[in-house]
């Protein structure tokens, strides 16, 4: 097998990085992979560069670079296929609109998207950006990844955005959310996305238990507030199902 010295050490790095929850110093990184410090500094620095990596104030973390190579992935691994069918049959059973999203950089992008007749009008098309952490998908997802990634995402943010009033407005306000989601299980956002629609979200999981997208069921505010209990299992037991397909 051809040796590459410096493509090994580089994925060295990125998988040790992802295995921490906190940034990782330059030195830190020597000692534990036992690479040369200036071939460290060297791949750093082009790992920076390319998005792989971020800086943060007192180390190295994942950049969005990485999350964009597995939602590359994502695009040809049979999780759409998987998945539509049973975004369809929330959508039917639930008379609501059903969506499944993914993690690019630190937005939601949608790649499925299925209502009934009955179904309130939201924005969530096919392709449709937004903030992850306005989005109850957006938030199932980043509510089960490794809290340095979330703060890799975030590097490009100059500030919180709001469309309604409502939602975060700082990484304080957002680990709260986040946190509260993990215990729950699934997520919800209420009028953060479309005045009037609550949306419920739960991660689906691919074999290594990473979240690599979420399904999202968008319903009134009223329905919510009426049928929360069934509404919520019916989305659980949905992401449970294409977890279950993809492993």
């Amino acid at each position: 097998m051809p040796e590459v010295p410096a493509l090994r050490r580089s994925v060295a790095i990125l998988r040790h990085l992802a295995a921490s929850n906190r940034p990782i110093s330059a030195g830190a990184l020597v000692r534990g992979l036992e690479i040369p410090r200036s071939s460290a500094y060297e791949l750093l620095t082009v790992l920076e560069e390319l998005g792989l990596v971020a800086r943060a104030e007192s180390g190295y973390v994942l950049g969005a670079g990485v999350h964009e190579l597995g939602a590359s992935y994502l695009r040809t691994n049979p999780l759409q296929r998987l998945a539509q069918p049973v975004v369809r049959q929330l959508a039917e059973e639930t008379s609501a609109t059903a969506q499944l999203a993914v993690i690019r950089g630190w937005e939601t992008v949608y790649v499925l998207k299925e209502q009934s007749l009955k179904s309130v009008a939201v924005i969530t098309a096919t392709g449709v950006r937004m903030p992850s952490y306005l989005t109850a998908t957006g938030r199932a997802i980043l509510a089960n990844l490794p809290k340095s990634e979330v703060l890799a995402m975030l590097q490009s943010e100059t500030g919180f955005v709001t469309r309604t009033g409502k939602g975060p407005t700082s990484v304080k306000q957002l680990n709260a959310l986040l946190a509260q989601t993990r215990r729950a299980g699934w997520a919800i956002e209420h009028g953060e996305v479309t005045p009037g629609i609550s949306t419920i979200a739960a991660p689906v999981h691919d074999v290594l238990s990473r979240p690599i997208a979420a399904i999202g069921l968008s319903i009134s505010e009223e329905s919510y507030a009426q049928d929360a209990e069934p509404l919520i299992e019916r989305v659980v037991d949905a992401a449970a199902e294409v977890t279950a397909k993809l492993r």
